[in-house]
């Protein structure tokens, strides 16, 4: 019986400062948070033993003093390093590997934790070291480049922007931002509070004019991402659809503002919005399709949002109406299995809904394209015109197929059923919105289909499948 869990990032960098960094494993913890401590006790080579300890306090210290070390298995100076941890009945493996390739190099890291206790071990010891993998990239970079972070072109009309992220502190906000980074460009967070983290941070209070827009302003070329608001999955109340509206409106209302007092336009704008626009309907939606006027709830946020930005601010501009991204780190999986791991998988309301969803591998790549920067080799360049772009798979799915989907991922096979009357009652106790599972959302990308763009995971199946690995 296995854990595993394997993710890779492509680094700006050649393979021998990344090196550098790995295969010094005390400096473990300065790229992985999850990572208290660590170190060797002689000299890297196969054979050698060593240690680590976790950051979190109990566990940490628990792990201190009954966890035995890892022995290094192998390694080929450059290129990988493996360390294996005895556990009961199995072990923990944790290897690291380089390949040079499309002028930079491709980082992977993969964990296996075998054994009759593995999926228990798996969750405890494996899951925090491969948690939150974009940031540890991001890390792993400034380490690796401490001294040239951003792409060394000589020709400055040939250096990417500065890009600047609104709301770049949340999950989508962190990926793009460390693909950005560890890609070569200058990247910046506009955030309200400084946070420790491996990205450049300029405060601001997401509504009103001060020292952060002068700064943007003297920037030079530019340019923005807007992913500004919190949390869509709270209760339907009056209160929180105030609270969902401004923190939107209000940072998109602020940016726009700034933008009209800068020497020069912003080059790309990608500007962040909803597929809930469309509200609750059986039928396919693409960007043709006019979104209803009159539509309650969240779908009244979202046009609000979406009329706070004014895409003449940019040179060019792109409005991504999102739908629910799927990724292992992503908040929205630990909703979906929550309740299935414990028995309550089976379908929501009806069944019938439509689910719009999108991996956010994919939904990185379409911020990418939307923000001008080159595909990863061998996939074709895709230029997306102005307006708006449905962020979403070209196959949404039914509830049932969604919760059957998510049974077979929590490895439970039989699920109860949720009627909607019970789901809005407890909808209070689970500090959700019951709509969000409820309304029926069938977004398609009309826009992406004819733009050529080829969706990694364009099924379901595939995307879990791939979170699984």
């Amino acid at each position: 019986m296995t854990w595993h869990r394997t993710a890779s990032q492509w680094f700006r960098l050649p393979a021998g400062p990344l090196w550098e960094v790995l295969s010094e494993v005390r400096r473990w913890p300065e790229w992985n948070p999850a990572v208290g401590e660590a170190g060797l006790d002689s000299a890297l080579a196969e054979g050698t033993r060593g240690h680590y300890a976790p950051a979190q306090r109990v566990f940490g210290a628990l792990h201190r003093r009954t966890a035995p070390g890892f022995t290094v298995t192998q390694v080929d100076p450059g290129r990988r390093l493996v360390l294996r941890q005895p556990q009961p009945g199995g072990g923990q493996e944790i290897e690291w590997s380089l390949q040079e390739r499309d002028g930079g190099t491709l980082f992977t890291q993969r964990v296996v934790v075998d054994g009759p206790l593995a999926q228990q071990f798996g969750l405890t010891a494996g899951e925090p070291l491969v948690r939150g993998f974009a940031e540890q990239c991001a890390r792993l970079y400034r380490l690796a480049a401490p001294a040239g972070d951003t792409d060394d072109t000589a020709d400055d009309a040939a250096r990417p922007p500065l890009t600047v992220l609104a709301g770049g502190t949340g999950y989508l906000g962190t990926l793009l931002a460390a693909d950005l980074l560890c890609s070569g460009h200058e990247v910046a967070l506009l955030t309200r509070s400084r946070q420790p983290g491996p990205f450049r941070q300029i405060l601001w209070d997401g509504r009103s004019q001060g020292p952060w827009s002068a700064e943007l302003g003297a920037a030079g070329r530019l340019a923005l991402v807007n992913l500004s608001g919190v949390s869509l999955d709270r209760p339907g109340t009056e209160a929180n659809l105030a609270l969902l509206r401004d923190s939107r409106v209000a940072p998109t209302r602020a940016l726009v503002e700034a933008s009209r007092t800068w020497p020069r336009p912003v080059e790309r704008w990608v500007q962040q919005s909803a597929v809930g626009i469309y509200g609750d309907s059986q039928e396919p939606m693409d960007e043709r399709a006019a979104p209803p006027s009159d539509a309650p709830g969240l779908a009244a946020v979202v046009r609000d949002w979406e009329a706070a930005f004014d895409p003449s601010a940019a040179a060019r501009a792109t409005v991504l109406r999102t739908a629910v991204v799927l990724d292992r780190d992503a908040a929205v999986l630990s909703r979906l299995t929550g309740p299935a791991r414990l028995g309550a998988g089976g379908h929501l309301g009806t069944g019938e809904q439509w689910f719009s969803w999108i991996h956010a591998a994919d939904w990185l790549r379409i911020a990418r394209a939307g923000l001008g920067v080159p595909p990863s080799a061998g996939e074709a360049p895709v230029e997306l015109p102005d307006g708006v772009v449905n962020a979403t798979s070209p196959q949404p799915v039914q509830n049932r197929e969604l919760m059957a989907h998510i049974r077979e991922f929590v490895g439970v096979p039989v699920g109860i059923p949720a009627p909607a009357g019970l789901l809005r009652a407890a909808a209070g106790v689970l500090r959700t919105n019951p709509d969000l599972a409820l309304d029926s959302v069938r977004a398609v990308p009309g826009v992406l289909k004819d733009a050529g763009f080829d969706f990694r995971y364009p099924q379901l199946a595939a995307a879990f499948r791939e979170m699984s690995a």
